[in-house]
């Protein structure tokens, strides 16, 4: 749910309700989403389906990390994170802006950073992993942080992911390896969303 709703830049609660699912969002291969129209009246029984679940859009492919989870990060939760204001935010990595926000393209609606070889790349507020994977086309092996009802942040073109799904971490815990992408490397490509929508993450992150 959260990989489609980011996928299009929607809040995630609206596509949830106009399908009448209910969280922790969970749905299932072959299962159709509407993106617009109304909510639904009926709360969606796929949450108490004993088919596994999946994270991922209808027949996209999601490949599986088998990374070992970073050490330093917490256990895998399902913490609800309390709706609020992110107290705090933090680089994800240390380094010059290379190519600036806009909302035109799906490469540009956040901001690319310059890293450095093997890099951490770091979660920039405390949240939950709701999405470890590579089936979102133009992002290549991707983490999404949930840090509450209304923020999500992503960290795009990682060479390795060091997360799984329904993690809990906190801001400063590594979440991948750097990757890039085409020649430019190391890079990691980073957004902010808010109620879904894509803002510039210059304006939230603190200045280097």
């Amino acid at each position: 749910m959260f990989s489609i709703a980011f996928s299009y830049g929607l809040d995630y609660r609206n596509v949830a309700s106009i399908n009448g699912i209910a969280a922790p969002y969970i749905i299932y291969p072959n299962q159709k989403i509407r993106l617009r129209g109304s909510a639904s009246r009926t709360a969606s029984t796929a949450s108490t389906s004993k088919t596994k679940p999946s994270t991922s859009a209808p027949k996209t492919v999601t490949k599986k990390t088998t990374e070992k989870v970073n050490s330093s990060s917490r256990p895998v939760s399902t913490v609800n994170i309390p709706e609020q204001k992110v107290s705090s935010w933090h680089w994800p990595i240390v380094g010059a802006v290379t190519k600036s926000f806009s909302n035109a393209g799906v490469s540009s609606k956040g901001i690319d950073i310059k890293g450095k070889n093997s890099e951490h790349v770091k979660a920039a507020a405390d949240g939950v992993v709701v999405y470890a994977g590579n089936g979102l086309i133009g992002y290549g092996n991707l983490v999404i942080v949930k840090h509450n009802d209304v923020y999500l942040s992503a960290y795009a073109y990682n060479d390795r992911i060091l997360v799984k799904e329904k993690q809990s971490v906190r801001a400063g815990d590594s979440l991948a390896i750097i990757g890039g992408k085409g020649s430019e490397r190391p890079l990691l490509h980073f957004e902010v969303r808010r109620d879904g929508q894509p803002i510039d993450p210059l304006k939230v992150l603190p200045k280097q």
